[in-house]
């Protein structure tokens, strides 16, 4: 599934989701929005109207409703335009490991040397076949059939199969087994990268590549520390310098370091300095 800071007014979703898993997203808007979404789980999305684009640090990247993108789980940067006289409408397909890991042994495509680093996002155009699809799909938002979850596992691996079975098939294998091969990021790498967002321990295991458990011990053993304590020192400090050396407020601050809940960040910056935000700037002030 996918999370944001905020969502907005101007913003509807409906979900297809069993007790554990979202399977699928159709969502629309009437205006046009950017914001930095974090993906916790590998995504397709289908542009319906309107048009999607992704920012990255090389290139923007624009998906219009005859294509399909690929994308990794992660961090993005996301735009979405609206056309005078229509909503932006999209349906978005999650997927994880473990389920791409399955069809690719089911069917036999693992590669037989080791994947090299694949590009994080993948646009190809559809074909009357992934349109016929996407709208076989969609009739499925606000049906309730016996056996929903195993319809819907169904529906992914009819997916995966039309898209290797297309024009597109060395891309989209490629693509998926730098899913499915891909080593466990450099821990250094993700906690420099994404110290000051506000992401979850948890949303920091899946973003290096492992499970929970297994990042919080090579965490451990790479920085003598547990991680939720060592992340919240780091941000601590960065906040305690920009109250006395900068002019933004006490939200403003709170939010740059990461910390989404303003009362958790003056709890804890209290914990750690002995007083509270407002407290420091004061007697900065005055000194």
């Amino acid at each position: 599934m996918l999370r944001y800071p905020t969502l907005q007014k101007e913003i509807s979703e409906r979900v297809l989701q069993s007790a554990t898993l979202s399977y699928a997203r159709y969502k629309q808007a009437i205006s046009a929005h950017k914001r930095t979404l974090f993906l916790t789980e590998h995504t397709m999305v289908f542009v319906l109207h309107g048009h999607k684009m992704l920012h990255l640090h090389d290139a923007t990247v624009t998906v219009h409703p005859s294509s399909l993108m690929l994308f990794k789980r992660g961090i993005y940067v996301m735009s979405e335009f609206v056309p005078d006289g229509l909503n932006y409408e999209a349906l978005l397909l999650f997927f994880t490991e473990s389920m791409l890991k399955n069809f690719m042994l089911q069917y036999k495509l693992q590669p037989a040397t080791t994947v090299k680093d694949s590009p994080s996002y993948l646009v190809i155009e559809t074909n009357e076949l992934l349109d016929s699809f996407k709208d076989q799909y969609l009739h499925l938002f606000g049906k309730h059939p016996d056996n929903m979850e195993a319809i819907l596992q169904l529906k992914l691996q009819e997916l995966f199969l039309l898209l290797i079975s297309g024009e597109h098939k060395k891309e989209v294998l490629s693509f998926f087994q730098g899913i499915t091969h891909a080593q466990p990021a450099d821990i250094s790498y993700i906690i420099n990268t994404h110290l000051f967002q506000p992401l979850t321990i948890s949303d920091l295991a899946k973003l290096s590549g492992r499970s929970l458990a297994s990042f919080k011990r090579d965490f451990q053993q790479q920085y003598q520390c547990a991680p939720k304590k060592w992340i919240n020192e780091q941000r601590l400090a960065h906040a305690h310098m920009l109250l006395q050396n900068s002019s933004k407020n006490v939200s403003e601050i709170a939010m740059e370091c990461g910390f989404e809940n303003i009362s958790h960040f003056i709890r804890i910056f209290k914990q750690e300095y002995g007083t509270t935000p407002n407290t420091l700037r004061t007697k900065n002030a005055i000194l």
